[in-house]
């Protein structure tokens, strides 16, 4: 019969065999997350990026959000803001951890500028994500002009890259 200190030092070294596979198995990595559009009536249309950061166990390290806000909801604007970005990009990065889940909300806050709708084609957003490894994720979605979308990606570390 094992004594207590030999069941000690077993449970030690199988606790640190445990934390050391968390380490090789699970990498931890900043993510940065990237979302652009050519589009030239993206001024019509507010987003929000939301980036929940999680440990390779699911508990939550890190929760932020960015928003690039043009006008309030309902405004309908006949042409966009004088100070306005042409190139707007918007840019949320997070601290260490092994996966991400990034939702983007595009808001319309102005209708199209027709009400024909085989001229109001969905127009591409795209999202990137990347970690000091490289490309996680690189996708252009396609976003309605009438009532904009909902996005929800999960970025693990060590992933391939996901692209359309």
């Amino acid at each position: 019969m094992q004594s207590f200190r030999a069941k000690v030092a077993i449970f030690a070294e199988n606790k640190v065999k445990t934390e050391l596979k968390k380490l090789v198995f699970n990498p931890m990595s900043r993510f940065k997350t990237v979302i652009s559009s050519n589009f030239e009536e993206l001024w019509r249309y507010n987003i929000v990026v939301v980036c929940e950061l999680c440990s390779a166990e699911g508990e939550r390290i890190e929760y932020k959000s960015k928003e690039s806000f043009v006008a309030a909801v309902g405004s309908n604007l006949a042409t966009p803001p004088i100070d306005y970005d042409s190139d707007r990009e918007i840019v949320i990065e997070s601290a260490d951890g092994a996966y991400a889940n990034i939702l983007v909300y595009v808001i319309p806050h102005t209708l199209p500028s027709t009400n024909d709708v085989y001229k109001t084609k969905p127009f591409p957003l795209k999202i990137k994500i990347e970690t000091q490894d490289g490309v996680i994720v690189n996708q252009i979605f396609k976003i309605n002009q009438w009532s904009g979308d909902n996005i929800a990606l999960k970025a693990e570390s060590g992933k391939r890259k996901t692209e359309n």
